[in-house]
């Protein structure tokens, strides 16, 4: 009975994770009250992992539909070099910007594409109560937030923020958050 309750609460100890990754010079968000505020290029600089435009736009092939265009890079979004943004109206112009050029475009609109909460751009917000959908081994709650904005030194930055809770294999409990910020 006692080597039950210990491997039970060893389980319950070792299950809970909090992960957090940021660059080294890492700056809170500038509170943004007006779109015009994000105007201006911005490095795609991929600090501390991934890029600003994988935020952006998740699918690589939008924006190069010819991979042989790109096949010298890992993930095509390193061709990118920087990231314009142009406010017009209730909508941001983001340009993919590659030697100089810019090599994609594309329009965003408040209220269908993303919502600004807090002074920060939220382009992403997904919650499910009991699964992720098939092949999720983890049957309870889940939460991911996907922000981007400008910090306080008015670089590029985003933000993404996971929670779940619940049984992994419907066997051992757990409880994890994950923060990244990339700049």
């Amino acid at each position: 009975m006692m080597r039950k309750t210990c491997l039970a609460l060893l389980m319950v100890y070792l299950s809970g994770c909090v992960l957090s990754s940021a660059p080294d010079d890492n700056a809170e968000f500038y509170k943004i009250s007006r779109l015009s505020e994000l105007a201006g290029v911005y490095q795609n600089k991929g600090n501390p992992s991934g890029y600003l435009s994988q935020k952006i736009w998740p699918d690589i092939s939008e924006i190069f539909p010819d991979m042989e265009e790109i096949k010298t890079f890992d993930t095509g979004h390193e061709a990118i070099e920087l990231i314009e943004v142009i406010p017009k109206d209730d909508s941001l112009v983001v340009k993919a910007i590659r030697n100089g050029c810019s090599v994609y475009e594309k329009s965003y609109v408040l209220g269908r594409d993303f919502d600004i909460s807090r002074g920060k751009v939220v382009i992403h917000r997904e919650a499910h109560l009991l699964s992720r959908g098939s092949g999720d081994v983890l049957a309870g709650p889940s939460y991911e937030d996907v922000t981007l904005g400008i910090d306080t030194g008015k670089q590029g930055k985003s933000r993404s923020k996971s929670y779940a809770a619940g049984l992994v294999f419907m066997v051992m409990p757990v409880a994890i958050s994950v923060t990244s910020d990339i700049c």
